[in-house]
Parts: C-alpha cells; sequence; structure tokens
C-alpha cells in the first residue's frame, strides 16, 4: 500500500484506518438513499463499496467518515487511490458545521478499472472539531474501491507566476478601463486551486461569487446568516484590486428549505425578504458597486412570457421586485441595481420584449433599477447545430433599446456549451460566438462589463446540469487558452490598452459606477455608436464562419494562425 502519510515531511494524518490493511472498514460509515443499495467490505486492502441498485444522484450513496477535527485558516492536503469496475465520476467532499452545515465538494474524481492517485491542496475556512470526509459514489450500479487516504494538515501551497497565453501580449484585464472582463468563482475551486486563482488574478478584473452569495449558503436558518464564504471571496478581489458583484438577491432557485416548504403570509415574505436585503447589502455598503437584485422572474407559461410562479411571486404578489428593488437602494443608496435573466439577448425574442417592458416600466415609474444582466448561455448541439447562437445584429439592437431609457446593460454568466463530442468546427462557433458578444458589449455606450461564467472546464456547472454537454469556457479542464480566448484576446487588440498600474494603487479601474461610463485613461470604444462593423478594425471577430451564419469563409483568420492550437484541442 502506499502510505502517503508516513512520507518524510508529512505531518499526522487526521484519517484514522486510512489504509484498510488490517481488513475493517470501521470507523468508516456507509449511507445509501432508497432506493438505492449497497454492500461494503474491505477487498485486498481496500474500502470497496458494490452497489446493486443506483440511486438518482452521486450522493445517494456515500462512504464516510465523521469527527475529523480540523482548523479554520489551515491548509489541508487530502490524497486517496480509487478504481471503479467501469469509468464512472464520483465526488468527494468535506462538511464542516451543524447549524448552518456548509459542503465544499473539493472536487470530481473520474475513475477506471486501474486505481489511480488523486491529490490535492484545499484551504479550510471553518473551525470544526467533528468535521466529516465523503466520497459521494453513485449513482449508477457497479463497484468502486478507495485506499491510501490522507488528510493532514500542510503549508500553504505556492501560487504559480502566471505568465498570460495572449497571442497579443495583452491579457484580458488590461482593457479593463474600457470593458472589464470578469469571471464567476465557485468557492470549493477558489479553496484548493493555486492555478485556478493565478489564472483568476492574471487575467479578470472583477469576481462574481457563483454560489457563495446564493440564499440556501447565507441564510441557511431563518436568521442565521453565514458570511464565511462570501467574505473570503470579497477579502481576495479587494486584496487583488479586482471589482466585486453581488449575485444574487432575490431568486426562486437555491433556496433553504425553510423558506420553499412553509407557507409564509405577504407581510411575513415582504419581511423575509427585506431582512435578507438589509442583512447582506448593508454588511457589504460601499464594498460592492452591483447587485443582482432579482435574479430570473420572467418565463413562458402556455406560450406566453410573464412572471415566473414562485414562492415570491405567488406569496407577495408582483410588486415584489419593486420592493426589492426600493429596499436594496435603501440599504446601498451608491449601489447600481441589476435585473439579471438568461433568454433576454436578442430584440425580438419573446422573452426579452418582455423583459423591456418590465423594465421601461419599472423606470417610468421611478423604480431605483440601473442595468440589466443578459446571462448569455448559449449552447451547440451534439449534431453540430448552431441555430441556437445569436444574431449578432439582434443583440446590438436589444443593447441599443437599453440606452435609449437611460439603463446600463451588462454580459453576467456567458458561456457556450457544447454538444458531445467536441470537434474543431464547434469549437470555431464556440470562439465565433464569444468573440462577437465581446464586441457587442465594447460597441454599445451602455455596456462596459462582461463576466463568463467560470474560466475553466475543470469546475465546470455545465456536466452537471446538462450531461450531454461540456466545454463551455474559455480555458480548459487542464488550465490552457482556448481559441474562444484567443477571439477575446484578438477583439481587445483594437482597443488602446490601459497603461499599467500605478504601484500601490492596486490596480483600481476609473468607471463611474452611477452612470456605467468610462472615466479612465483607455481608448473610446471601438466602432461607432450605430453598430458598423466596419469601423470595429477586428475583421477576425465581427463576421461569423459559414455554418453559424452564413458569414465569408475566411472569417477565421486568428484560428488559422492557431492550427496547433486546434489540432491540440482536436485531441481532447
Amino acid at each position: 500500500m502506499l502510505c502517503l502519510w508516513a512520507l518524510p515531511g508529512h505531518a499526522q494524518n487526521l484519517v484514522t484506518n486510512g489504509t484498510f490493511d488490517s481488513g475493517t472498514s470501521s470507523p468508516w460509515w456507509d449511507y445509501a438513499a432508497e432506493p438505492a443499495v449497497q454492500t461494503v467490505e474491505v477487498l485486498d486492502g481496500r474500502l470497496c463499496s458494490t452497489i446493486t441498485e443506483g440511486g438518482e444522484h452521486t450522493w445517494d450513496v456515500i462512504l464516510g467518515l465523521s469527527d475529523l477535527g480540523v482548523v479554520a485558516g489551515q491548509h489541508y492536503h487530502i490524497a486517496f487511490s480509487a478504481s471503479a469496475d467501469a469509468e464512472r465520476t464520483i465526488r468527494f467532499k468535506v462538511g464542516l458545521g451543524d447549524v448552518p452545515y456548509t459542503d465544499y465538494f473539493i472536487r470530481n474524481a473520474d475513475l477506471t478499472p486501474t486505481p489511480q492517485l488523486f491529490d490535492v491542496t484545499y484551504l479550510n475556512l471553518r473551525e470544526d472539531p467533528a468535521a466529516h470526509f465523503q466520497f459521494h459514489i453513485g449513482g449508477s450500479p457497479g463497484s468502486v474501491c478507495v485506499d491510501d487516504i490522507v488528510l493532514e494538515p500542510v503549508a500553504a501551497p505556492a501560487v504559480p507566476e502566471y505568465v498570460s497565453p495572449s497571442l497579443t501580449g495583452h491579457a484580458l484585464k488590461d482593457y479593463a478601463s474600457t470593458i472589464m472582463i470578469g469571471t464567476a468563482v465557485d468557492t470549493p475551486t477558489f479553496l484548493s486551486s493555486p492555478i485556478h486563482n493565478s489564472i483568476l488574478t492574471g487575467e479578470f478584473s472583477s469576481i462574481t461569487p457563483a454560489n457563495a452569495m446564493k440564499m440556501n449558503i447565507i441564510q441557511p436558518v431563518q436568521g442565521v446568516f453565514d458570511w464565511v464564504d462570501a467574505d473570503a471571496l470579497l477579502a481576495f478581489a479587494e486584496q487583488n484590486g479586482m471589482e466585486f458583484h453581488g449575485h444574487p438577491l432575490i431568486w426562486h432557485t437555491q433556496a433553504p428549505s425553510w423558506l420553499e416548504d412553509e407557507e409564509f403570509d405577504r407581510d411575513t415574505m415582504i419581511q423575509i425578504m427585506y431582512d435578507h436585503i438589509d442583512a447582506l447589502v448593508g454588511r457589504y455598503a460601499g464594498r460592492i458597486p452591483f447587485w443582482d437584485v432579482v435574479n430570473e422572474a420572467i418565463e413562458q407559461t402556455d406560450g406566453v412570457y410573464d412572471y415566473r410562479h414562485t414562492f415570491w411571486y405567488d406569496r407577495i404578489g408582483p410588486d415584489f421586485i419593486d420592493l426589492a428593488f426600493q429596499r436594496a437602494h435603501e440599504a446601498d443608496p451608491n449601489a447600481q441595481l441589476v435585473y439579471n435573466d438568461y433568454k433576454i439577448e436578442l430584440m425580438g425574442h419573446p422573452k426579452a420584449d418582455r423583459v423591456f417592458e418590465l423594465v421601461s416600466d419599472m423606470v417610468s415609474r421611478g423604480i431605483p433599477i440601473h442595468q440589466v444582466g443578459l446571462q448569455n448561455h448559449w449552447f451547440i448541439t451534439p449534431d453540430g447545430d448552431t441555430a441556437d447562437l445569436p444574431d449578432p445584429a439582434m443583440l446590438r439592437a436589444n443593447m441599443a433599446r437599453y440606452a435609449e431609457i437611460g439603463i446600463g446593460v451588462q454580459v453576467t454568466e456567458f458561456d457556450v456549451r457544447i454538444g458531445r463530442p467536441l470537434d474543431d468546427a464547434k469549437t470555431q462557433a464556440q470562439a465565433w460566438v464569444f468573440g462577437e458578444v465581446l464586441q457587442a458589449c465594447i460597441e454599445a455606450p451602455n455596456c462596459n462589463r462582461l463576466t463568463v461564467w467560470g474560466l475553466s472546464d475543470f469546475d465546470s456547472w455545465v456536466p452537471g446540469t446538462f450531461p450531454e454537454y461540456d466545454f463551455a469556457h474559455i480555458f480548459d479542464a487542464n488550465f490552457v487558452a482556448k481559441p474562444a480566448y484567443h477571439t477575446m484576446t484578438q477583439v481587445l487588440s483594437a482597443l488602446q490598452p490601459d497603461p499599467p498600474p500605478i504601484e500601490g494603487t492596486g490596480g483600481a479601474v476609473g468607471t463611474d459606477t452611477a452612470t456605467g461610463t468610462d472615466t479612465g485613461t483607455g481608448a473610446a470604444a471601438a466602432g461607432s455608436e450605430d453598430g458598423d462593423e466596419s469601423s470595429s478594425g477586428c475583421s477576425a471577430c465581427s463576421v461569423g464562419p459559414a455554418a453559424v451564419r452564413g458569414g465569408a469563409s475566411g472569417a477565421f483568420g486568428l484560428l488559422g494562425l492557431l492550427g496547433l492550437l486546434l489540432r491540440r484541442r482536436g485531441r481532447s
């Protein structure tokens, strides 16, 4: 057996019986949620589970260990070997606390019949004398074996020096005075991947918390607020001169069970909403310039787009949106307040038109709304169909009509998921979308922020939600830049890059958050205000490939220069 905890220089392993050489599984425990069934035994010095009836999720079958004492602010090294009778993905996590109880899913592990070693170091944020270590293994029937399990305190790992792969010589963040490029950050990856964090600070100007501010995390028990994850992400952003985008205040998804299950009346629901907004916005007043106040409140029912029936709408009524924006403004009068939604990017789409109607009405009545978040989740089907990809003209027209009513727009959750299998045609279509959406935002006088929803495929939200899809981001699962990244840097190269920040300033960007306009030293956005593509100075970015929009076959001049990169991607 490979007993890593006994190697010279390693601290004491906190895991009891991590090698199973004694032939017993104690004190490890097992769990199977009905209808899942598993049998657990030690075989050849490994802890093995045979799952005869699977569950719907990986967490329906668990191998776990409890009562592990961990310390806040300490880095821990986690290692184990694992195998399965066939290819399958498991997840391992650390569970901390009681009320609230917090899960950190540290890593997915892709298993094969050959035992593999998995190794990671993560920063623990919470003190807990009785933490849990768990393998979530199924899912589907089959067998999984684990061995040589280590959880030990170690020194903080070195953060690798980042050198941008940009072929233009400038990272995405080098144009922040014209357009700020940000990314969503999920806490477990932030706590466990120095490479991720090196790219984060080396390429991006802003952070949006992917999950750390959602209500089930922030207020898991009514009146009990958990700030640990959000505080850590915001502190990191501030230490690195990055802007922070609060997301979200009011949403119907990822809500705590106490709110979903209890039938509160209108007055109580309004007070719950106010208390939640007051707590979040009040705590971070003056530190977070943008808040997604209401998220995804419009949906299609019987062919008509209107208010989504959620516990907020059903218990309060349609004025819950007005009330939320008014309360957020009271909590921080200087913050920019955003309505955020998907499928609202293109003028002429019925949902986009309904949301524009909603926002226009709010503006006319003096409700304090300042911006609209155009999420921009696009996809290419497994058979290569690109019909869902955006029409750039309609995207520009949509941005323009918001400018006419004095409302800013942001690209807030940008990704382009690709149906398996991956190929060069899909990769090129994806890169085209990233270039076009970025170009449209640059040209719009009321758009100066674009956030990609996760920087890499390593910790993508996509496969867990859309099993037939993956590869949605601008860095791959090995943190290698894709053609989509290089297309974005080529678009940006038509602009004047910012001068290097003065040492000690933290790289602050000069932008008037009250109007969303540039006050820095960067050049004006490329292109005319009416969206004339011929003036953009970016011949590789403003014309789509024939398979996407019927454009010229020479539109991917940039990608032609990246032949080696494309060939590498085709083998991935």
